[in-house]
Parts: C-alpha cells; sequence; structure tokens
C-alpha cells in the first residue's frame, strides 16, 4: 500500500531515492498507477547498482512487488502532460529487507557456492590469541556451511600463512588485513577479534555473567576491498565457567552468520560482469615474468583492458575486459614459456580462471 507523507528523513536502514514515474491518463487511478511505476523504477535502479551483469531478468518477482520494500513515499511533484499522469516522488526503501530477499534469491542460481575463509582471534584480559581454530571461528565455519557457502576456517592456509601472518591479519591495520585477504583465494575473507569477559557474582552467590563481543570485518577476496563491520555481542549466566564459555563463543558467532550470508552473496553478485575475466596466477614470482603474461594479451584485439588486483611472488590478480569464450585465452597461452616457465589451467568457473606457473624444465 502507498503511503503519502510530510517530508521525511531516512529511518535507519533506509535509502531514500528520488525517481519519476509515469502513467497514461488521467484522475486517481492513473496517478496510482504512475505512484506504483515510479516504485518499480527504484528497484530498478537498486538492483542496476548491486548487480554488475545488467541483467535484472531473473529479479523481476522482486521489482513487482517494489511496494513490499518502500516503506514510504514522499511525492514532490505531479503533472499531467498530453493525457499522461508523471509524478516525481522521494522513495524510502528498507535495503535490509531488499538486500536478504536479493541474496536468498541469487545463492541458488550461482555456478558454485561463494568460497569464504574465516579468521578469528580471541582476546581475554588484554592478550590475543590465534586458536587453532577456535569456538567462535568454527561455528562462523559450519553455520555458513548450513547457508549453501563454502567456508573454511584459517588453518586450510597454513602452507600459505604462518601464524604471524595471522596475527598481523587480525592485529594490524586495514591494509594489513587487505593484503592476507587477497591471498587467501577466497571469494570473502572474514578477520575478527572476539573479546571474553567472566565476572563472577558479588553477592554471595557462585554463578558469574560470561559476555563475549565480536567485532568482525568482511574483506572481499579479489581486491581486499572492505564490504562489511560488524558488531555483535552475546553474555550467559552459569556456574561454569568453561561451560558458560563455549556457550557465548558460539552464540555471539551465530548472530551474525546471516549478514555475512547476504553480504558474501551480494559481493559475488556485485563482480560477475559478463564482459570481464578474473585470472589469478599462483607463483608468479616476479613482476618481469606476470609483465611477460600479460603481454601476450596487450597484443590481442578482443581485450579491451588489461588491470592487475593484486601482486605479490605468492599470487597474482589480473582482470581483463573481454566477453569472449574462456577458452580462447587458454589457446592463446597453451604451450608458451613465460622466462622459463610455462602455465598450467587449474580451474576455470564462470568467468574466472586460476593458472599455475610452473618451471618449463
Amino acid at each position: 500500500m502507498l503511503q503519502l507523507c510530510l517530508p521525511l528523513h531516512a529511518a535507519e536502514g533506509e535509502l531514500r531515492l528520488r525517481v519519476r514515474g509515469s502513467a497514461d491518463g488521467v484522475g486517481f487511478a492513473a496517478h496510482r498507477e504512475a505512484l506504483v511505476a515510479a516504485q518499480h523504477e527504484v528497484m530498478r535502479e537498486i538492483l542496476r547498482s548491486k548487480v554488475a551483469s545488467g541483467d535484472l531478468r531473473p529479479f523481476r518477482s522482486m521489482i513487482r512487488k517494489a511496494e513490499h520494500y518502500v516503506t514510504r513515499v514522499e511525492e514532490l511533484h505531479i503533472d499531467n502532460h498530453e493525457g499522461e499522469t508523471r509524478v516525481e516522488v522521494d522513495a524510502y526503501v528498507d535495503m535490509a529487507s531488499v538486500e536478504q530477499d536479493l541474496a536468498t534469491l541469487v545463492l541458488p542460481r550461482l555456478p558454485t557456492p561463494p568460497t569464504v575463509s574465516c579468521l578469528v582471534a580471541i582476546e581475554t584480559n588484554g592478550a590475543v590469541e590465534v586458536e587453532s581454530p577456535g569456538t567462535t571461528e568454527e561455528a562462523l565455519v559450519k553455520g555458513l556451511e548450513n547457508l549453501g557457502l563454502d567456508a573454511q576456517p584459517h588453518t586450510a592456509h597454513d602452507a600459505l600463512f604462518s601464524a604471524s601472518d595471522y596475527h598481523d591479519a587480525v592485529l594490524g591495520d586495514l591494509a594489513a588485513s587487505a593484503r592476507y585477504a587477497r591471498e587467501t583465494l577466497a571469494d570473502v575473507v572474514l578477520i575478527g577479534v572476539v573479546t571474553l569477559e567472566r565476572n563472577e557474582s558479588q553477592d554471595g552467590g557462585t554463578a558469574g555473567r560470561t559476555r563475549a563481543s565480536l567485532n568482525l570485518k568482511v574483506l572481499r577476496g579479489n581486491d581486499g576491498d572492505l564490504l562489511d563491520v560488524f558488531a555483535r555481542s552475546a553474555a550467559i549466566t552459569g556456574l561454569d565457567p568453561e561451560s558458560c564459555r563455549e556457550e557465548v563463543l558460539g552464540d555471539v558467532a551465530a548472530k551474525v552468520i546471516g549478514d555475512v550470508t547476504v553480504s558474501t552473496v551480494l559481493s559475488v553478485l556485485s563482480m560477475q560482469k559478463q564482459d570481464e575475466v578474473l585470472i589469478t596466477l599462483q607463483n608468479p614470482g616476479s613482476r618481469s615474468r606476470l609483465a611477460a603474461f600479460t603481454d601476450v594479451f596487450q597484443r590481442e584485439p578482443l581485450i579491451d583492458s588489461i588491470s592487475e588486483s593484486f601482486f605479490s611472488e605468492r599470487l597474482a590478480r589480473i582482470r581483463l575486459g573481454y566477453a569472449g569464450s574462456l577458452a580462447y585465452l587458454v589457446d592463446q597461452i597453451d604451450q608458451q614459456v613465460f622466462e622459463g616457465w610455462r602455465l598450467e589451467v587449474n580451474e576455470v568457473v564462470g568467468r574466472e580462471m586460476t593458472l599455475s606457473f610452473i618451471s618449463g624444465e
């Protein structure tokens, strides 16, 4: 149902968009149709900002029920022109509902489940420890898997990272977290600290209160960009400090799993451009070897652009502006040698390729 309001400020979690709508005819019915058309346009604008491919056909059901997400409409202008009613409105949108429904609609349609890497440290009495893995991290992994994501604890990367790398990612600045995220090869990386406190009863009783507070960063693995930051807390009162500790660490993870799932799915959706290819290169070694690889595509007229997202001796990511077949790209690099190294195709999923440099000797 439409609700016409006096000027209002957007509430927390609402997005205000100014749009126009029109309908044939004049009078009350045409006026209402124009307002409905404006709400549909609101949904198209929001979806265009979140769907990288630009194809909105899978989301027509959300557009049709735009009034479910538009909490109120402030009408700014109405006029009639050549038998048409036109309106201009400010529409206020419940973005939490939009994003949750969008993620629910998208997740079963993805070619593969989004991958999530979890790294959560425990802080007790001022001391921070990266456990292997801790209760909160294990609960996050299990909860995300139950919702259909491919989640892993940080220990899945032990062959790549040392204990100091994990601590730097958790305790360092955002740049340190981003560097770690880019090297995990996950779609989304969770990095957080859960602070644990125990307050014993002051009235002579034996029960105490245990509280866990989780601060969690959600980063995109492709480029290390920060997507979201969540803060959640949970508390429990009980006799046994150890059992309370385990329960509250699991409870605080449960409170963030839904938000993390939505953030992950929308991140993957925003990266799925049909005219782009993401190439992950394992073991590039040197920049000169990477340059030898990109030179192959510099001469290719079908490739519109080449950009580097990340480089280290262990891993590089290259983004190509290219709308053609990935098989054609593989043919261009097959049997070539780059400073004595050749490339092996590890995986091709959707518009993403993972290649490894291996010695040509």
